[in-house]
């Protein structure tokens, strides 16, 4: 089993997220939605009495991979929403499932009032969420770790985004437009989406929906259902019969869709070995290059109409290499600790001290942390949101916790790091994948995953930050094409460990390469 092993599994959860699966990822697909502009509110045009059980299938690129259900009841105080999702697919060889179930609370206004959400298969995560005093509270729990967030809720801020994929209300007519804000509590930002009745199909509406750079296409008919709903990235649902949706289940582990083949970008290499790969020019399409951090210290766009980016590995000035710690302000933010990147956890701040020991130079201490975390974490799938002492205690996972490990180790010791997510070149495309850089007078990218001090010019970085910021991402899977124009290893990289032929991943013992 190669590299294509250590792609980054949350990217697959966030890809499931753009349905609502996520329900991490609350607010953003399945929360809290305030209408703007002259309109009516949402809440406003469902029917006092509303009942729904609605079912629907879940397909990626016409194949079946699940199924959503949502169920709206009257309630002592209001009505009562139940939300489920169910996918099954392979990821990593392995047959996957991934179970979402929401119940949620409004009052008799369709106001917001509670919440509960859990997530388990694939990931074990557990939300709760209730209105006080004007604010929203909510636990997130993961990992073994609970973290509260709060922060302000309007009365608008009501809509449970299972109603808007069921019923759209009645009386629509071509050219009504609706303007709603979505709240992201993980990035504590607002964020507008727009939907529009577009066109008319026989008896039915087509509604679009833009939510950043995702556009999502509607059917609904006369009585306000949504009988189809489809992603530009090939994800659909459509509205089906229960039975019919438990029938095409009892069928699914023999034909059902493999994500890390579905998501690869298929490109022909020019060289024998991309692993030594020292430079690469590649043309980018199907995403609009502003939503990525495409230009930085190692990519260059140059030509931004024609999509050219090139690429080429840096290597650190040895004049200009800073000594520990380092304290220049603009790199503060990169030294701090968050929930996953745990940096000021005691296990961490240990390790870091004892792996770093009296180096000074910044980049030296950089590689001896890249050097431990290729040599001591077990290279396994974990298909979870790791966090660096979860990491640490456990001592296996793939690249994200080979990243976020690094990172924070980084961090405790006094340099500057970022987790970045984008694509990395290997068995004919590019894959999902995960590393970080380090600021050691400029930024450099790493990748303790395969073993690499200096990241290798396949590597091709759409997004830096934590995970939150790393949602981004979704807004190229599924759209991306890359063409590799050209590409070079003029000279080796500087890593000294460095060894001819595959870097060897997931799912087996790390091979000996000496």
């Amino acid at each position: 089993m190669n590299t294509r092993r250590s792609l980054a599994v949350i990217i697959s959860v966030l890809t499931l997220c753009t349905w609502g699966v996520m329900m991490f990822f609350l607010a953003a697909r399945e929360g809290l939605i305030e209408r703007t502009g002259k309109e009516r509110m949402f809440r406003e045009i469902l029917p006092g009495d509303i009942r729904l059980d609605n079912w629907k299938g879940i397909y990626v690129n016409g194949k079946f991979i699940g199924y959503s259900s949502t169920r709206i009841s009257p309630a002592s105080r209001g009505h009562l929403i139940e939300s489920s999702y169910l996918l099954k697919f392979r990821l990593f060889d392995r047959f996957q499932e991934l179970a979402v179930t929401t119940v949620q609370e409004l009052d008799d206004t369709h106001r917001f009032e509670s919440f509960e959400t859990k997530v388990t298969g694939l990931t074990d995560i557990s939300l709760k969420g209730h209105r006080s005093s004007g604010q929203m509270v909510m636990d997130i729990s993961f990992a073994g770790n609970t973290y509260r967030k709060s922060f302000p809720l309007s009365d608008d801020l009501i809509l449970d985004q299972s109603i808007l994929q069921t019923y759209r209300g009645t009386d629509l007519n071509v050219g009504d437009r609706y303007s709603m804000r979505i709240f992201n509590p993980l990035t504590l930002s607002m964020e507008e989406a727009v939907t529009e009745v577009t066109d008319k199909e026989d008896d039915l509406f087509i509604m679009e929906t833009h939510f950043g750079d995702l556009i999502s296409r509607s059917w609904v008919d006369r009585n306000g259902l949504v009988l189809r709903e489809q992603l530009s990235n090939g994800w659909e649902m459509k509205l089906e019969d229960r039975e019919a949706i438990e029938k095409k289940l009892a069928r699914i582990e023999t034909d059902t869709v493999d994500l890390i083949s579905d998501l690869a970008v298929r490109a022909v290499f020019p060289e024998r070995d991309p692993r030594r790969a020292r430079t690469m020019r590649i043309r980018v399409s199907g995403i609009n290059l502003d939503n990525f951090t495409l230009e930085n210290e190692r990519q260059h766009i140059a030509d931004k109409k024609a999509g050219i980016i090139e690429i080429r590995t840096v290597t650190p000035e040895p004049d200009g290499i800073p000594s520990l710690p380092i304290t220049i302000e603009d790199m503060k933010p990169f030294l701090l600790p968050s929930p996953w990147i745990a940096s000021d956890d005691p296990s961490i701040a240990a390790l870091a001290e004892e792996i770093v020991g009296n180096e000074r130079n910044s980049w030296q201490a950089a590689q001896k942390i890249a050097s431990w975390v290729y040599r001591e974490i077990e290279k396994a799938v974990t298909p979870e949101f790791p966090s660096a002492p979860m990491v640490l205690k456990n001592r296996r996972g793939d690249c994200n916790e080979h990243t976020v490990l690094f990172t924070a180790l980084a961090r405790a010791a006094g340099v500057p790091a970022q987790m970045c997510a984008g694509l990395v070149y290997t068995e004919g495309g590019f894959y999902y994948h995960a590393w970080p850089k380090v600021y050691v007078g400029t930024w450099i990218h790493m990748d303790p995953t395969l073993g690499q001090h200096v990241a290798d010019a396949t590597h091709i970085e759409l997004i830096s930050g934590d995970f939150p910021d790393q949602s981004a991402i979704v807004l190229a899977i599924g759209r991306i094409s890359i063409d590799i124009l050209d590409a070079s290893r003029e000279y080796s990289l500087l890593d000294g460990n460095w060894r001819e032929g595959p870097v060897q991943c997931l799912l087996r013992k790390e091979r000996n390469l000496n």
